[in-house]
């Protein structure tokens, strides 16, 4: 059987003499591999990121809850400032209701001036739209619609009376004359009814 001496070799390239051998023994030589030399940084450069990303999150948390400090003094300074409008705001407020009772006031007035000119003016109308031929038995009102019951000697006047009114289309409109019949003394009784219009 044959033997192999690997470690004489071995410890003679490490500096080791033989036995037997005068040779001084060296001092052992560390050797460095260049890939550890980076190791130790990478730990480093973690630490500063992380301190880093907290800086920036801790400038952003005081930025932040500066605006909102400055934001709820806006709101109470304007909220002083409401307080001391509100008296002003009441008295206008107080002016509108006012301005709007008088308005609506004026509007009663107005109208109330209109209705009592209305009959005048709608007598007037209707006695300028009267034939000689035509005279009334009665004149009844509901609201603005007026119904006539009338006489007349004959249906060329009354038929006169019809076309006066449809002339005078500002006081009166939706004018109807459903009949005429004749009485005993020889006249025509007639019925003509018709809106009023508010025209003054």
């Amino acid at each position: 059987m044959i033997r192999i001496n690997l470690l004489g070799d071995a410890l003679a390239a490490a500096g080791v003499p033989k036995k037997g051998s005068d040779k001084p023994v060296s001092e052992p030589v560390q050797v460095y591999s260049g890939g550890g030399a980076g190791r130790p940084s990478l730990p480093i450069a973690g630490l500063v990121v992380g301190i880093l990303f907290a800086s920036l999150g801790g400038i952003y948390y005081i930025w932040l809850n500066n605006e909102v400090t400055k934001a709820e003094q806006k709101k109470a300074a304007l909220e002083v400032e409401k307080k001391q409008y509100d008296p002003y705001n009441q008295l206008e407020r107080t002016f509108r209701a006012k301005k709007e009772a008088l308005q609506k006031k004026e509007e009663v007035m107005s109208n109330l001036k209109r209705q009592q000119a209305l009959p005048v003016h709608f007598l007037e109308e209707l006695a300028d739209s009267l034939p000689d031929d035509v005279w009334f038995k009665s004149v009844t009102q509901h609201g603005m619609n007026v119904t006539i019951n009338g006489e007349s000697r004959n249906f060329e006047s009354i038929n006169a009376f019809y076309v006066n009114l449809q002339s005078r289309s500002r006081w009166f409109k939706n004018i109807q004359y459903p009949h005429a019949n004749k009485v005993g003394n020889g006249s025509l009784e007639f019925t003509i009814s018709f809106d009023l219009q508010n025209a003054v």
